[in-house]
């Protein structure tokens, strides 16, 4: 029998935290999402290779999971971006293992340019080590990750939900699915030397 979702309401989120994180680890983590809204933010879009294939991996999962509808697809995109920008903001305070290309199949040097056109090559690799081998890029303590997924998930669903987009559509389970796609999206711009496009002031 499946467990029955709860909406991750502030005060939900908030006792969660404190039972599994101090003080500090629970202002460490508020900060971390602060920062990475604002970096999200400063975004208009990911970078030549990573844009079309966030939104790839965004259009397969709604696709298998049946979830129809432009808005449903937005929302996923965002907290994909979210999660990229996590990356940005967590890796080099935090020490956060690296990639190489070949983590992703692509030889030493790839050539960006063609991996733009035909970033579909990648979307099992990205998958993989979103799904599969998420601690080798994320090492920060299980539970400093649940805090963050719990944090994220109720900033995301307080910004994203509507009339017509229930918070049930942006689920704990999925936002972090989709928080791990950006991650990875970010490593592999690391990997390859991409960088996302920002706004202008």
């Amino acid at each position: 029998m499946a467990v029955r979702e709860r909406r991750q309401s502030g005060r939900l989120t908030k006792r969660e935290l404190r039972q599994i994180l101090s003080g500090q680890g629970r202002k460490w983590v508020k900060e971390v999402w602060q920062a990475a809204s604002q970096a999200s933010a400063e975004m208009n879009r990911l970078s030549p290779v990573s844009t079309p294939l966030g939104n790839r991996l965004v259009e397969s999962y709604a696709s298998a999971r049946h979830l129809e509808g432009a808005e449903i697809q937005r929302a996923l995109r965002i907290a994909t971006v979210a999660g990229y920008a996590t990356r940005v903001v967590v890796a080099e305070p935090t020490e956060q293992p690296t990639l190489r290309p070949a983590s992703f199949q692509l030889s030493a040097h790839p050539d960006f340019d063609r991996l733009a056109a035909d970033p579909t090559r990648l979307l099992d690799p990205v998958r993989a080590i979103a799904i599969d081998r998420f601690d080798t890029v994320m090492t920060l303590p299980p539970e400093v990750w649940r805090a963050y997924v719990a944090t994220a998930t109720m900033r995301l669903q307080g910004q994203l939900a509507t009339k017509t987009l229930t918070w049930q559509a942006l689920g704990r389970e999925r936002i972090e699915q989709m928080l791990r796609y950006g991650y990875v999206l970010r490593c592999l711009d690391e990997a390859i030397g991409g960088e996302p496009e920002l706004r202008e002031i």
